[in-house]
C-alpha cells in the first residue's frame, strides 16, 4: 500500500510538471471563454429568475378569495417555473458546447502525458452545433452534422456488445484510441438502453429509458490464440443472448469486426504460406492451398463458437464467488485464465468495485467496466488552467490503461 501510495504520488508531480508545460497555454485560452460563459450564464439566470416572479405575485394578487400558499404555489407552477425552465436552456446548451471545445483541445494535450493517443468527441446534438459555429456553417451545415453522426468511427460495435447486454440504442461518448506498453488499445465510453411502454391510471401511454450500461469498454488484442467465445460477468448471462447476439437496424453499426480479423488472418495465412511452402508447387496452387486452410480454420472457428455455452469453475474461489463464466470450450477458458491471470485479473476487477463484464472472442479482450459517471470530463464550475482539477481524470486514465500491464497484454499471458 505504501509503495502504491508513493507511485502516484510520484506520477502526480510529473503530472504536475507536464501539465504546465503542455497544457497549461492552452487551458489559459480556454478559462477565458469559460469565465465569459459562466458569468453571462448567472446574469442571465438571475434576471430570469427575477422577472419571473412579477407575474407570481401578481397572480397571487388578482385570485379570488386566494389561500396565499396555493395561490403562490400555482403561480410558480403555472408561471414562473415553465418560464425559469425555459430561460435555463440556453445555458445548459453553452455548457455542453464548451464542454465540446474544451475536450476537443484539452484532453489530447492532457492523453500526451501517457503517449500518443487519439480522442474522438462525442457524437450529439451539442457537437453538431459546435461544429456549426466552429465552421459557421448555415442552419443546413446544421442537419448535415447532425446526419452525418449517424456514421460512428467507434470499432466497438453494437453485435460485440450484445452479447453481455440487452438494448435497442446505443450512444457513444468520448472515445479514445492509441498504444501502450506496445499494445493498441481502445476505450469507448458509451450508454446502452431500451425504451420501455407503460401506461398510467388514465391510460395513458408513457415512455422511460431503461439504460443496461453506462461506461467505459477497454479493448485490445491478446496475445493468445483461441477459436471459441468465453464471458465472464458481475451478475448473471443470458447464455443465449451472449452466443446468438441479435442487433436492431437501427443502432449505430452494423459491422461485425470479427469479419474484419478473420479476412485479415486468411491474407496472413496466405502469405505464410507462399514463403514457405513454395517449393515444386505453382503459384496458383499454393494461393489454393492456403484458401481452402484459411476456409477450413475459419469454418472450425465458427463451429466452435456454436458449441453451447458451458459454465466454468475456476480453482480460484473468490473468483467464482465474484462472477459468473461461460465458455463454448472449457480447455480454451483455462487456457486463457491461467493461475496467474487469474490473480492479476482479480486485482482490475477490484480496482473498478467487481462491476465488470468481459468478453474474450477472436484473439480480442473486452472488459466493460458499469460505473456510471463522465469519465473524461473537463472542468466547468473551477478553473480548467489548475492541474489539481483534472485528479479524477488522472486517477480514471491511469487506473484503464493499467490494463494492459496488470494482464501483461505485450506478454505471454501464461507466463
Amino acid at each position: 500500500m505504501e509503495q502504491q501510495q508513493q507511485t502516484q504520488t510520484k506520477q502526480k508531480m510529473n503530472f504536475s510538471a507536464y501539465f504546465t508545460a503542455k497544457v497549461a497555454p492552452a487551458a489559459k485560452k480556454i478559462e477565458e471563454y469559460r469565465n465569459r460563459i459562466v458569468t453571462i450564464s448567472a446574469i442571465w439566470t438571475t434576471v430570469v429568475v427575477i422577472l419571473s416572479l412579477f407575474p407570481v405575485g401578481s397572480a397571487v394578487i388578482n385570485t379570488k378569495n386566494p389561500v396565499f400558499g396555493d395561490s403562490l404555489a400555482l403561480g410558480f407552477f403555472y408561471i414562473a417555473g415553465p418560464v425559469i425552465i425555459f430561460a435555463l436552456l440556453p445555458v445548459l446548451t453553452a455548457k455542453n458546447i464548451y464542454h465540446i471545445f474544451a475536450k476537443e483541445i484539452l484532453i489530447p494535450r492532457l492523453l500526451g502525458f501517457w503517449g500518443k493517443f487519439t480522442y474522438t468527441p462525442p457524437a450529439n446534438i451539442f457537437a453538431a452545433l459546435y461544429k456549426v459555429i466552429k465552421n459557421k456553417s448555415s442552419i443546413n451545415g446544421f442537419f448535415i452534422e447532425l446526419r452525418g453522426q449517424k456514421n460512428s468511427t467507434i470499432s466497438i460495435n453494437p453485435t460485440i456488445l450484445a452479447r453481455l447486454l440487452e438494448f435497442s440504442n446505443v450512444t457513444y461518448d468520448d472515445k479514445i484510441t492509441g498504444k501502450h506498453a506496445d499494445v493498441d488499445i481502445e476505450l469507448t465510453e458509451l450508454e446502452t438502453y431500451y425504451t420501455v411502454k407503460t401506461r398510467n391510471r388514465e391510460g395513458q401511454t408513457k415512455y422511460r429509458k431503461s439504460t443496461t450500461f453506462k461506461g467505459v469498454v477497454f479493448s485490445a488484442k491478446m496475445n493468445k490464440n483461441f477459436n471459441g467465445l468465453t464471458v465472464l460477468s458481475y451478475n448473471n448471462i443470458d447464455k443465449h443472448r451472449a452466443q446468438y447476439p441479435k442487433v436492431s437496424k437501427g443502432n449505430i453499426s452494423t459491422m461485425d469486426l470479427s469479419d474484419v480479423l478473420s479476412l485479415g488472418r486468411q491474407v496472413a495465412d496466405m502469405v505464410d504460406t507462399i514463403k514457405n511452402n513454395t517449393e515444386g508447387k505453382s503459384a496458383g496452387e499454393v494461393v489454393m492451398e492456403a484458401k481452402d486452410r484459411a476456409i477450413a480454420r475459419e469454418q472450425e472457428k465458427q463451429q466452435r463458437k456454436k458449441e453451447p455455452l458451458q459454465d466454468v469453475m475456476l480453482e480460484d474461489p473468490a473468483f467464482n464467488q465474484k462472477f459468473k463464466m461461460c465458455s463454448t470450450d472449457q480447455i480454451e477458458a483455462r487456457y486463457i485464465f491461467t493461475t496467474a491471470f487469474t490473480e492479476r485479473f482479480m486485482k482490475i476487477a477490484e480496482s473498478f468495485d467487481y462491476r465488470i463484464k468481459a468478453i474474450f472472442i477472436d484473439n480480442n479482450v473486452y472488459i466493460l467496466v458499469d460505473r456510471r459517471k463522465d469519465w473524461f470530463k473537463i472542468p466547468f464550475f473551477k478553473s480548467c488552467e489548475a492541474p489539481e482539477n483534472y485528479k479524477d481524470f488522472l486517477i480514471e486514465f491511469s487506473r484503464l490503461i493499467s490494463i494492459v500491464e496488470v494482464l501483461k497484454l505485450n506478454q505471454n499471458t501464461g507466463m
